[in-house]
């Protein structure tokens, strides 16, 4: 008796990739665009208008992955317009986390944004089930915006069932939260401290900006 099934691997596999694919986008993204802006603003200014210009082209971004998916790919979506919605919202999240890190630690932030790549690739349970991880994992599990977004998304290809989906997207506003609560809040100490040593890092030329 198959509950929510999915017709063939490769949609059961598309909200991991799909999810991957966002955050890794996200990422190319903080290297093209910088996050600092010229002239007197208020920190909180910087971080919310140059923020804007990011989030515009990351929601883009899922459109254009979440819309391939469906109609280049065929991939199997049970609720075609949730899917869509859920992945704009899994990239709204992930902008935050991203680009508030980036905000605040400079180049720093970028290469904390690929460590935590890494860590929900192998800990999300994507791929395989967490219980078959090991510990270190399944301790971190619970932790990573990458577990709720894979599962949210997996309510909309395989079938929804709205206990789950409602703790995954409440999860995921939990993470915009604290990231932008974090960065309103810390931003402009934390670039005071971090200037002399971003300026010198600059100046060497290894960064494009």
């Amino acid at each position: 008796n198959r509950l929510y099934p999915m017709k063939n691997y490769g949609s059961a596999m598309t909200p991991f990739y799909t999810v991957l694919s966002l955050w890794v986008g996200i990422l190319l993204l903080m290297s093209l665009l910088s996050t600092n802006v010229h002239g007197d603003y208020k920190s909180y200014e910087v971080y919310f208008g140059r923020g804007l210009t990011f989030l515009s082209l990351t929601i883009i971004q899922a459109l254009i992955v979440s819309l391939g998916d469906i109609y280049l790919l065929k991939v199997q979506a049970d609720n075609i317009p949730l899917f869509i919605l859920i992945s704009v919202f899994t990239s709204i999240v992930f902008t935050a986390i991203v680009y508030s890190l980036v905000s605040i630690f400079g180049n720093v932030g970028k290469a904390i944004g690929v460590v935590l790549l890494v860590i929900q690739v192998a800990g999300s349970g994507g791929t395989f089930p967490i219980q078959v991880t090991p510990q270190f994992f399944q301790n971190v599990y619970p932790l990573l915006p990458f577990t709720y977004a894979i599962s949210a998304m997996r309510e909309t290809v395989g079938g929804i069932y709205m206990p789950n989906l409602i703790k995954d997207i409440s999860a995921l506003a939990i993470f915009i939260i604290i990231f932008v609560l974090f960065t309103i809040l810390f931003k402009k100490p934390i670039n005071k401290i971090t200037e002399k040593v971003q300026d010198r890092f600059n100046e060497s030329d290894l960064t494009g900006h």
